[in-house]
């Protein structure tokens, strides 16, 4: 898998756009010999949700942020880049989230799926663990114990990048809306003992003659 097959996959265009094509030809090669050793030298444990989490997200974020810092950037300038890369990323999963959206009553079924949605979303094969589900009401909430993004960038001696990834999700879900609001009342990567996740029945749009839609 390459680059052109992440999320990332619009890395080379951009690179050659904003550092030239032969620093950017450079930057992205190199960023690619990373990923492909990353890729090709970690232990998926037999759970193929990992290893797609780690080959589309998380490993060409990382290979990117450390290929710059290697290429005598500064971290605060590496890390901006990849806000701005992550936040494209993020977006393209919002207009997916958008477009599959159900238009019949979807937080309802949304609610009867969030044991699969949370598995899927974050595996407990995978590094994560989830608890304290409460789908009570108009709300669905539960917290991340242990995250993937976390463990990950500290293994790698990244862990300034666990925050991208936290407004990667927030951006992401975002295109749940308007029937579905997410909410995060804390977070790991600021020191929380857990992420406080939340989905909330959205609430009713009106349209341009200020009538209620269905």
């Amino acid at each position: 898998m390459g680059y052109e097959q992440t999320e990332l996959y619009f890395l080379e265009r951009d690179l050659r756009m904003r550092f030239g094509d032969d620093e950017g030809a450079k930057i992205f090669a190199d960023a690619s010999k990373l990923y492909t050793e990353l890729a090709v030298t970690t232990d998926y444990r037999n759970s193929k949700t990992l290893e797609l989490q780690l080959k589309r997200l998380v490993f060409p974020v990382i290979a990117l942020y450390k290929t710059l810092c290697m290429h005598g950037y500064r971290k605060a300038s590496a890390l901006g880049l990849m806000r701005t890369m992550t936040e494209r990323a993020a977006q393209n999963t919002a207009d997916v989230l958008a477009a599959q959206m159900r238009k019949i009553a979807p937080f309802r079924a949304f609610k009867r799926n969030i044991r699969n949605f949370m598995e899927y979303k974050f595996p407990s094969a995978g590094g994560w663990q989830c608890g304290g589900l409460d789908t009570g009401g108009a709300s669905i909430d539960f917290r991340i114990e242990e995250c993937l993004y976390r463990t990950i960038t500290a293994r790698f001696g990244c862990p300034e990048l666990c925050a991208v990834f936290c407004d990667y999700e927030r951006i992401a879900f975002a295109g749940l809306l308007p029937k579905i609001e997410f909410s995060c009342g804390g977070r790991l990567s600021e020191g929380r003992d857990f992420c406080s996740f939340s989905f909330n029945k959205g609430k009713k749009q009106k349209d341009a003659n200020g009538v209620q839609k269905k």
